[in-house]
């Protein structure tokens, strides 16, 4: 036998073994860094004591060895290659792991292609693990070469037979992205004057004084619209209100009664006649696409004012996102339905195989039983061989030693399959189940009902949950006190629009600069109106309607520093959509980076946006989608270090961009 060198700890040649940590890396990069779970299981493999005792490292060394001698001294002339010189010696190496096919060295020939099959099979095997949906991350490290007697069962070559233990320690980490969802619990919106004076809010004596103040300017621009046209209504806006004002209602209440073709495609999906995926989504995403082109079509058709077309657009949009959530959520509760039936019939036979075993003993019964490979070591010599031929021999000997040590480590990891045992099945039952559980303590498709579909019509959050926190009763009085804000802020905001923006905007004489200017004042007051009456008053009425208990509908987004933080703010409803189905769903279903996906996120919302004003207007000029866009270099100004280190000069950045952006768009689409 040839002489090994000095033995190296498997530690310290770690680095040296390239196939094992090549295919590491690869699956590393695979990964992604939400979530991590983390198996260890320590395995013992019998070898030959002739290979125990040099360590299966001194393989991979030695023959890293030989392979620097040849190359500094090639060999002579009329050798011809490695295979060619070979000697018909017969050295063998057999890895029988779990019944993995025999690596041999009869003849040169054949030695390279049990060489080449061997790094194919391992490509395949890796292959096969990185292609999981649990995305196995292995890594496996010999620890240590006991060179005491193992404890084997009968039929098991102890050490007294010629063989030593080698004790393998096999980490298996999983690693999955956990989508993340929104926490809705009790909340109330910070401008609830009930909220403010309950709290008592320093700031809510301000708060009266700015209704005051507001209602002394409806006065006062009531009396001169009054003392102008002789009426403070029935001007040109208010026409156009009253338009078609009936067939917008039951078209709006078509609308409504539309979505309800969402219900009937998870009522098929949980009958069970069709699966989510793939079918189920391809029928999903014509619907919505169908939904959005006739919302559009009727609104052109209609040839509604921009009043009616602007409303209808924004609510079309609106459901479209709402049935989008309610058929992608109740899809994927489907088929955790599925998963969750598989693992109670793989639990129920784990323990139907045997019934005594415990979660605590099943990993170590499971990782020895798939474990166990004999290994045996043939090395037969002639003498009647050159140098040259002895050094060429013995480097195809140690290359295809030490890719069957590589192949045998593979192999000692554990697969996917095997290392499943009865505590992660139950693990992940108890997971599925609770993923499952409807508002009444029941499993989908428990809420798959007409009753809980119109519930969530009419609570004021754009993505679908099985469970939102409530309260205990309606209170009629808040509803009345929301329904009256609304009407009388929009009072105001028609007063400013028909007063203040008509005669500026319709007047052609007036050059849009001065406009611009004229302008910014009446349009930064509707943009705070239309916010209260959407997020203070209509969504906290139908909040209040269906007990939704989280009016947490909008944050403090005025105390802003940055345009990307007002955007989370502002309006947490779309936020929370944004967030779930397009951001997050991007990254999980196109492995798009954060920073990709946070760009398509913005891009769609911005066409979305111009969507809008092109239905409202009849024009396609793209002005709002530029401004929408031109807010990734504010956002990137916003985030400078210097305004960043001084809030309030951040905080006025803002506010200056929030008083240019409406008037500058009211500008553009008028004067084109």
């Amino acid at each position: 036998m040839d002489d090994y060198p000095n033995p190296r700890t498997l530690e310290d040649s770690s680095d040296d073994d390239a196939l094992y940590q090549n295919h590491r890396h690869e699956r590393d990069a695979l990964l992604d860094e939400d979530t991590t779970t983390t198996t260890t299981t320590t395995t013992t493999t019998m070898l030959p004591k002739a290979v125990a005792k040099k360590g299966l490292n001194d393989l991979v060394a030695h023959h890293q060895s030989l392979h620097q001698k040849h190359q500094s001294s090639p060999p002579s002339e009329g050798n011809g290659s490695d295979v060619e010189e070979t000697s018909t010696t017969q050295k063998t190496f057999v890895a029988a792991a779990g019944g993995r096919s025999t690596l041999s060295a009869q003849s040169p020939g054949q030695s390279t292609d049990e060489t080449n099959n061997i790094r194919v099979r391992l490509q395949d095997a890796d292959r096969s693990r990185m292609g999981t949906t649990s995305l196995l991350n292995s890594s496996s490290s010999v620890t240590s070469l006991a060179s005491t007697r193992s404890s084997t069962s009968p039929g098991t070559p102890s050490s007294t037979d010629g063989y030593h233990a080698i004790s393998t320690t096999s980490t298996v980490t999983t690693k999955k992205r956990k989508v993340r969802r929104p926490t809705f619990e009790p909340r109330s919106s910070r401008l609830d004057p009930e909220m403010m004076a309950k709290n008592e809010d320093p700031f809510r004596g301000f708060h009266t004084l700015f209704w005051i103040v507001m209602g002394a300017y409806g006065l006062i621009t009531f009396d001169q619209e009054w003392t102008r046209v002789g009426k403070a209504f029935g001007g040109t806006l208010f026409s156009s209100f009253s338009q078609d004002a009936i067939i917008l209602a039951i078209s709006d209440l078509g609308l409504v009664l539309s979505t309800g073709v969402a219900f009937l495609l998870i009522k098929v999906i949980s009958k069970g006649w069709m699966r989510y995926r793939v079918a189920g989504m391809v029928i999903q995403h014509c619907v919505q696409v169908l939904f959005l082109l006739f919302a559009i079509a009727w609104t052109i058709w209609r040839d509604w004012p921009w009043v009616q077309s602007g409303f209808f657009t924004l609510h079309a949009i609106t459901m479209l996102m709402k049935i989008h959530s309610y058929i992608a959520y109740n899809g994927e509760l489907s088929e955790k339905l599925i998963q969750l039936k598989k693992s109670q019939a793989a639990y129920a036979q784990i323990k139907k195989d045997d019934p005594k075993t415990t979660d605590d003993d099943s990993d170590d019964s499971r990782s020895e039983s798939s474990s166990q490979a004999d290994v045996t070591y043939d090395h037969d010599t002639t003498d009647s061989h050159t140098s040259d031929n002895e050094q060429d021999s013995n480097r195809l000997h140690h290359r295809l030693a030490s890719e069957a040590a590589a192949a045998l480590l593979q192999d000692t990891i554990p697969s996917d399959s095997a290392t499943v045992n009865s505590s992660q099945l139950a693990a992940e039952i108890e997971e599925l189940r609770s993923d499952l559980k409807c508002q009444n303590g029941e499993l989908w498709p428990a809420n798959v009902t007409v009753a809980n579909f119109f519930d969530y019509l009419i609570v004021p959050s754009l993505i679908y949950e099985l469970q939102y926190p409530r309260t205990s009763r309606i209170r009629p009085l808040y509803v009345f006190e929301k329904s009256v804000a609304t009407l009388g802020t929009f009072t105001l905001l028609y007063l400013t629009t028909e007063h203040y923006i008509y005669p500026v905007v319709f007047d052609p004489t007036i050059s849009p600069l001065r406009a611009l200017v004229l302008l910014l004042i009446p349009f930064m007051m509707n943009y705070l109106m239309i916010f209260y009456i959407i997020f203070e008053c209509i969504c906290n009425a139908f909040a209040e309607l269906s007990c939704f208990a989280d009016r947490n509908f909008y944050e403090d987004w005025w105390n802003c520093v940055s345009f990307d933080e007002w955007a989370r703010k502002w309006n947490k409803p779309v936020h929370h959509f944004l967030l779930r189905h397009v951001y997050d769903s991007s990254i999980e279903s196109f492995h798009l980076s954060k920073s990709n996906a946070a760009l398509a996120t913005f891009f769609l919302s911005s066409c979305v946006h111009e969507l809008v004003m092109m239905v409202v207007t009849r024009k396609v000029r793209l002005y709002l989608f530029v401004l929408q866009m031109f807010q990734l270099p504010l956002i990137w100004m916003g985030n400078n270090k210097t305004i960043r280190q001084t809030p309030r000069l951040a905080n006025a950045f803002f506010w200056m961009g929030m008083f240019m952006g409406p008037p500058l768009l009211g500008v553009a689409y008028c004067y084109a």
